[in-house]
């Protein structure tokens, strides 16, 4: 199944050593894979090892990804306490001179990479390393389980939002045949209305109604309309991510119900059109979601 949800959570951890890493990852919807990572300064060398590792098993999306480090058996809280207390000291300061209060409270304090994992400093980034990667492996495996289960549930509702636009399309089917006849019965009142009397194969008439039977042959884009909606659902079924594919269909689709709107001369068959564009619509919101 290759309908992968953007958004989901995973979490890793791994210890060795004495030392104990967490990684946290946090993935929503961005057409291009950006990688976001809150690590430990000293640490931060690795941004790009574990960039590479994450942009392995996705592809798109904004990923957020928080690396905290502790030590096993020791007192340590796994923050910089001098430097905290540094930055309070400033912080408190600055709203002195300013007059402007200090809203910033030791949560948001805690947020700042440069604050965090004091004892961090006596690692080394290559000795770190295999630690990071095991826990990070199994956050992603953890991300992509949850992502994978979000993914299934977008392709069963897309699935049946696809159903519902071929019926959509099987009753325009079905009343595309009867527009140039129902045009030439318009034709006749309008003239009969008007005093004239015609006779039943006049060729005026005839070649009026044969343009309009040509003008409004939608045959074809009912047919690739068709074909566009096998596809879709196909797609689901590639070992590759199918939101892009998908997104390009979506607008496939919308070209060719616009056409058939555009010829339809049949009040009916551009109801029908009107409904088929919010359903669309609606089909592309949901595969924004999709990797």
């Amino acid at each position: 199944m290759s309908a992968i949800s953007m958004t989901g959570f995973g979490r890793g951890s791994a210890e060795s050593g004495g030392v104990r890493i967490e990684v946290e990852l946090n993935t929503v919807n961005r057409k291009q894979f950006d990688f976001s990572l809150m690590i430990p300064q000293d640490l931060a060398s690795l941004e790009r090892l574990c960039r590479e590792r994450v942009n392995a098993r996705i592809s798109r999306g904004r990923v957020q990804c928080q690396i905290k480090v502790s030590f096993i058996g020791s007192e340590d809280v796994g923050y910089d306490v001098e430097a905290i207390r540094r930055q309070a000291a400033k912080l408190a300061k600055l709203s002195e001179l300013t007059g402007v209060p200090n809203d910033m409270g030791l949560s948001e304090m805690l947020k700042m990479p440069e604050l965090m994992q004091s004892s961090a400093t006596r690692l080394k980034a290559d000795e770190v390393w295999p630690i990071i990667e095991s826990a990070l492996n199994a956050a992603v495996a953890s991300l992509a389980g949850m992502r994978a289960t979000e993914g299934a549930a977008l392709a069963k509702d897309l699935s049946t939002r696809i159903e519902s636009l071929e019926k959509k399309r099987l009753a325009i089917a079905e009343l595309a045949p009867t527009v140039p006849k129902r045009y030439r019965e318009a034709l006749m009142r309008r003239v009969e209305e008007l005093g004239v009397s015609l006779p039943v194969d006049d060729a005026a008439l005839a070649r009026e109604v044969a343009l309009c039977a040509d003008r409004c042959d939608i045959s074809e884009e009912l047919t690739r309309l068709h074909a566009h909606f096998e596809h879709f659902v196909s797609l689901f079924n590639l070992p590759e991510p199918c939101g892009r594919p998908l997104d390009f269909l979506c607008q496939e689709m919308n070209r060719e119900v616009n056409t058939i709107g555009s010829k339809a001369t049949d009040t009916e068959i551009t109801r029908t059109v009107i409904d088929m564009k919010s359903g669309i619509e609606a089909v592309r919101e949901q595969v924004q979601n999709l990797e």
